[in-house]
């Protein structure tokens, strides 16, 4: 980058560093998440680490917090209040602490204090003789405001300590979980538009000039540091300050370690990181602090942050990265789908290079341009997607993008239904990509499990012409085979031998793999099992299909007008002349003790896929579906759960995790099996 571009995208995130700031500590308002604001200090960082020349006193990085506002009486502290470093791997941590023992000239292992990160508003107290004297926000680092009214509400904090010390004490004001849910049902129900998130609320209830409001927001806070100690006993470690702040009085968050080892700083790590166990409280990462505090004063501190301590940040869910092109992709429904090709970056533990776009209304929405520096997230922590574009790092020579007018892969038109959010090829299956996406569905596992008919092989097909429509997979002989490349007798058996054993699949597997929109697995069970056959079908009314659990409006329209087609009509009548199964065999939920109630599963499973697990619920007369009602007995939910979720917990519908799940599962068997 060039000198002059660079000065000018470091003045812009300056401002725009400096505009988020001055919203989140003074006005208690996030527009942006912590992730994305780390990201641009960061992205600022580097910028003036590169370009030293353009190094400001004044610059966000340089500074801590916010200014004190004007509505409280300002406070200053005898020693500013910093802020932390951060690490973001265990490889980090090992390199800091390797740095750490030089700069003491001692061996390592060192001893660390870990402790939970938690994301409210940091806060100082003052205590003389075991009274509480005042309270303080950290403000700027070196002035804070005095909110001693509001905190004596807080009931979490004692006015007066079971021991007459006196010192100051750092620690975090925060709102639970579960009380942030109850004001928001509150508010919702008054009209009033619910708070953000936890921290934003502990925040501006802590700040109110009412104390009796704040009272009414049920704040907590725990304590983790003892600034100074004036009057009370020795304390030489990080370990015995936290022993000491519980045995006074003050509220300690339990979940601290001392790790003494590599191996308990990296199950600290795991647990946290990975294991997540529930909390009633955020945490926005961990604390790892030196624990011999004469070592802490030995280290000292830079402007902003202690060299004895950092905070570990979780793998970010969000990252900033720039556009590199905008490509469009066709499925095999014909929807365009547009995704940004993105400069690598780290985001959640994987390397992220694509994004997805969804469709063009959020092109728009969004204005993303190729160059576009955009913020990205895993859209419930699996599929990445673009989710705001950094306005204050735009190109001045970007243009909009133009949603194309023609099919990327075959030139048809581009079609929009009324109402509906996609633009999609008129083409059908003439279109190269449907066809191909179509193919691989159809042969896919869930469907009719023809095992070598992977994307590699329906590409040769294509390319040498041999299939053009679905029924031309039961047509390929061996001789095809054998003039592909890569293709040698043992190879081309197999592949014979799995497209003649599919045409005995169950119907079901028929209608899941001719791709309906709207019909995925369990629909097309519940079709399957409620028809019989696929004469009755190709026969059935709107409202016929309607009367299929699991078969609402939109999904009866979509089979309805599936059958109209004349082109998929004769797909039908191919396949049948072919000799596959048109039938469901003769099947009855098995009786059992789970017979005539409703479950459904979600998120990722550990222990067993999503499939086997609604097998042995089948098993025992289950039935399984693919959404929650007011009619499900139970939701089993993985790790990374997502609406459905949500969905259950506002019907009061009961949730079981995976290790409640199998438990529950072998205690039905057992209770099956009981004379």
């Amino acid at each position: 980058m060039a000198p002059e571009a660079a000065q000018k995208m470091i003045a812009a995130l300056r401002r725009q560093v400096a505009a988020y700031s001055r919203q989140y500590y003074m006005n208690n308002e996030s527009p942006v998440t912590d992730a994305e604001y780390d990201q641009l200090l960061a992205e600022l960082a580097r910028l003036e680490s590169q370009y030293p020349q353009f190094a400001e006193a004044d610059s966000p990085t340089r500074r801590v917090g916010g200014e004190a506002s004007s509505e409280f009486k300002v406070v200053r502290f005898d020693q500013p209040v910093l802020s932390l470093g951060n690490l973001h791997s265990y490889e980090e941590f090992a390199e800091y602490s390797r740095r750490v023992s030089q700069w003491l000239s001692v061996s390592l292992p060192l001893e660390w204090t870990a402790e939970l990160k938690i994301d409210g508003l940091s806060i100082i107290l003052d205590y003389e003789d075991g009274q509480l004297k005042r309270a303080a926000t950290r403000g700027d680092g070196l002035t804070g405001e005095d909110v001693t009214q509001n905190v004596r509400t807080i009931g979490s904090v004692p006015a007066v300590l079971k021991k007459p010390i006196s010192g100051q004490f750092r620690g975090e004001v925060y709102l639970s979980r579960s009380r942030f849910n109850s004001i928001n049902d509150a508010r919702q129900a008054e009209g009033l538009a619910p708070f953000a998130n936890p921290r934003n609320a502990a925040a501006g209830s802590l700040r109110q000039l009412d104390p009796e409001v704040t009272r009414s927001r049920g704040l907590e806070a725990f304590c983790y540091e003892i600034r100074r100690l004036s009057r009370g006993p020795t304390i030489s470690r990080q370990s015995q300050a936290l022993l000491h702040l519980a045995d006074w009085g003050l509220p300690v968050e339990p979940h601290w370690q001392l790790c003494a080892t590599a191996s308990d700083i990296k199950s600290y790590i795991q647990r946290y990181q990975t294991d997540r166990p529930p909390l009633n409280f955020d945490i926005d990462g961990l604390v790892f602090k030196l624990d011999r505090l004469d070592w802490q004063a030995q280290l000292g501190a830079t402007q902003k942050t202690p060299r004895w301590a950092m905070a570990y940040k979780f793998p970010p869910e969000e990252a900033l990265t720039r556009v590199r092109d905008i490509v469009i992709s066709v499925g095999r429904t014909g929807t365009l789908t547009p995704t940004a090709e993105l400069e690598p970056v780290l985001l959640a533990g994987t390397r992220v290079s694509r994004a997805s776009l969804h469709n063009a209304d959020i092109v728009e929405q969004l204005d993303v341009r190729i160059g576009d520096s955009v913020f990205v997230r895993k859209a419930g922590e699996i599929i990445p997607e673009v989710v705001r574009v950094e306005l204050s790092l735009r190109p001045a020579d970007s243009r909009p993008f133009e949603f194309p007018l023609t099919c990327p892969a075959c030139g048809a038109p581009v079609v929009r239904v009324p109402g509906e959010v996609a633009y999609r090829c008129s083409a059908g299956l003439s279109c190269s990509a449907q066809l191909r996406e179509s193919l691989i569905h159809f042969a896919s596992r869930d469907a009719m499990d023809i095992e070598g008919l992977g994307a590699k092989t329906v590409d040769l097909l294509l390319q040498h012409g041999l299939v053009h429509a679905v029924p031309d997979i039961y047509r390929l002989t061996r001789d095809d085979l054998l003039a592909l490349p890569r293709f040698q007798a043992v190879s081309a058996d197999k592949l014979i031998a799995s497209i003649a054993q599919s045409k005995g699949k169950p119907l079901s597997r028929l209608i899941y793999g001719l791709g309906i929109r709207f019909v995925g697995e369990q629909g097309a069970i519940a079709l399957a099992r409620h028809f019989g056959t696929m004469r009755a079908l190709v026969m059935a009314s709107k409202d016929d299909l309607m009367a299929v659990e699991d078969i609402g409006s939109r999904t009866a329209e979509s089979v309805c007008q599936f059958f109209l087609a004349s082109v998929n009509r004769q797909v039908l009548t191919d396949l049948e002349r072919l000799g596959l199964n048109m039938q469901e065999p003769g099947h009855q939920a098995p009786e059992g003790p789970l017979t005539g109630m409703t479950y459904v599963l979600t998120g990722t499973l550990e222990t067993m896929t999503r499939k086997v697990a609604e097998e042995r619920l089948q098993a025992l007369g289950a039935h399984v579906s693919s959404s929650v009602s007011a009619n499900t007995s139970a939701l089993v939910y993985g790790s990374k759960p997502g609406s459905k979720m949500q969905r259950a917990q506002q019907l009061g519908i009961t949730t079981m995790n995976e290790q409640e799940f199998l438990q529950w599962l072998a205690n039905v068997a057992r209770m099956s099996e009981s004379p």
